[in-house]
Parts: C-alpha cells; sequence; structure tokens
C-alpha cells in the first residue's frame, strides 16, 4: 500500500500541475484544481479509505475516510482535492467533520451533493467501503480557535450543501467545548447558524445540529426554506422559517451577537454571497470580517 501511494503521489502532483495550467490556457473555468489554482495547499497527499457511506437526503451522501498519512491536517472550513482511480478529473470537496476527529481517529468526513460532475457522480453510483482515493488539503476559507478565540462571536450563513464547511466550524468548537481536547482553550464567542436551502429534505445534519444547539448554550441555529409552503411547526428543535435569509432575519441575529466583535463565514451560491455580503455591510459589518471563497 505504501508503494502505491507513493506512485499516486508523484503522479498526482504531476497531473496537478499539468491541470492548473491547461486548465487556464484553455479557459475551463469549471476544472476544480483551475479554480482554486490560487489558493494554499498542503504539500502531504495521502491515501485515504472510505470506510462509511451514509445518504443525508436523497441528494447528499456523506463519505468517512479513513486517512493514511498523520501529517495530513486541515482547518475547519477548508476542502479536499480528490484524486479517483481512473478519472481523469480531480474533485474538490469541503470537509464537513471537525479537524479534531481528524487528529484522533484519522477519519475526516466529506458530504457531497450529487451532479454529472465525474467525481461527484463516482461518489453518488460507484463508491463503496473499502475503496481508496488520493486526498490533498487545500484553501484558505477557514476558522482557526487556536489563533482566532479571543473575544470573537461568529456569524455562519449557509446556502444548500454550503451547510458542510460551516458544519466543520461548529464541530471543532463543540469539541474544544468539551474539554477533552488539551491543545485548545475553550471557545468563549457565540455562534449563530443561519442554513438555507430550497425544501426542509435539503438541509441535512438537522439532527446533529439539532442536539449541538441544545448541549451547547453558545450555539444557536435557524433554518430556512425558500420554496416550500405548510411547514409545520416544529420538525426538529430548531425552528424552520418559510423565507430565504434577509436583512432582517441578519439584524435580528446581533440582537445577541456583538456586532463590532463578530466574524462572519458564507459559504453558499454565487448569488448568495454577494447578497449576504452586501446586507452585511449595509446593517454595519466590517467588510474585512466578513470571509468566504468562491471557486464553485
Amino acid at each position: 500500500m505504501m508503494v502505491r501511494s507513493t506512485v499516486f503521489t508523484a503522479l498526482r502532483r504531476t497531473f496537478s500541475s499539468c491541470s492548473r495550467y491547461f486548465s487556464f490556457r484553455k479557459g475551463m473555468a469549471s476544472d476544480h484544481l483551475g479554480r482554486t489554482a490560487e489558493n494554499t495547499r498542503l504539500e502531504v497527499i495521502s491515501l485515504a479509505t472510505v470506510i462509511g457511506i451514509r445518504d443525508e437526503s436523497k441528494t447528499v451522501k456523506s463519505l468517512s475516510l479513513k486517512v493514511q498519512d498523520e501529517r495530513l491536517t486541515f482547518k475547519s472550513g477548508q476542502w479536499v482535492d480528490m484524486f479517483i482511480p481512473g478519472l481523469e478529473t480531480v474533485g474538490g470537496f469541503s470537509m464537513c467533520s471537525s479537524p479534531i476527529k481528524l487528529k484522533q481517529e484519522q477519519v475526516l468526513d466529506l458530504a457531497v451533493k450529487y451532479s454529472k460532475h465525474p467525481p461527484a457522480y463516482w461518489v453518488h453510483t460507484k463508491c463503496k467501503e473499502g475503496d481508496t482515493v488520493d486526498i490533498r488539503v487545500g484553501g484558505d476559507f477557514y476558522f482557526d480557535p487556536m489563533y482566532n478565540n479571543k473575544d470573537v462571536d461568529l456569524l455562519l450563513i449557509a446556502g444548500g450543501v454550503g451547510i458542510n464547511p460551516l458544519y466543520s466550524i461548529v464541530n471543532e468548537i463543540v469539541d474544544i467545548n468539551k474539554g477533552d481536547y488539551s491543545n485548545h482553550n475553550k471557545f468563549s464567542g457565540r455562534v449563530t447558524l443561519l442554513y438555507s436551502a430550497q425544501t426542509k429534505k435539503e438541509l441535512i445534519f438537522q439532527e446533529q445540529l439539532s442536539d449541538i444547539q441544545e448541549n451547547n448554550e453558545n450555539i444557536r441555529c435557524q433554518f430556512h426554506v425558500t420554496r416550500e409552503d405548510n411547514l409545520p411547526i416544529e420538525i426538529t428543535k430548531i425552528p424552520i422559517v418559510g423565507k430565504r435569509i434577509d436583512e432582517d432575519v441578519l439584524v435580528q441575529c446581533f440582537d445577541w451577537l456583538r456586532k463590532s466583535n463578530t466574524l462572519v463565514y458564507i459559504c453558499g451560491p454565487f448569488t448568495m454571497l454577494e447578497d449576504m455580503e452586501n446586507t452585511l455591510i449595509k446593517i454595519g459589518i466590517n467588510e474585512t470580517n466578513i470571509k468566504y471563497e468562491k471557486w464553485w
């Protein structure tokens, strides 16, 4: 297995460099490596084994990967390049698990939405437990409690499968606050997660987020759906609001969060990113405190 990993590492490094070059030469704006060519990447490429597959919704599957190389680490909010044997196209998928889980168990979790894009299609139609892939961490959109936990609050705004990196941030804060991970001080700030999808069935991680809110007094969550009427009063202990995240919703967040001490992380469709940023600036959030990544 070590020989295979070493060979794949060499091949993938060569392939990655070529892919970035040719994607720009040919104008392949939809290619993951081309879109993220300027992003920071970890040098380590590790073999990883699929140890779990789960349907999170009709359109989203989650994967648990056992990572071989202990040098591979990530910060909550980052993604992996996924090199799949037999596919020339490289996938780009955000982690939804905590970095602490990787450190303690050598396992990371991804959630992948169905599409005809070859890597996502492979996950949904061919991937099975025992399959192996090579992964490399990348991304400049992340929250690191080790350095960013000095008296800050967090507003996390997710659209669709954009919940993944923000759920990773929430999971890390939960792990830190359990008090069983000595490398971090507890996160003392407040966290509000606003999560929007078209229908309630597309709101993944509902039960997990409900449990997190119930057991962590500094974390609040609110769900939004934009294309569904006749919502039940309550599906989980988290309210579900039948409208998009708008200015009124954002303003209300700062009845609890401290506006001058809040970092905002947004992940979702491009139009949502622009709309949220413009609205946040309008209501008085410093532009430098608004974080997002445009690579999909």
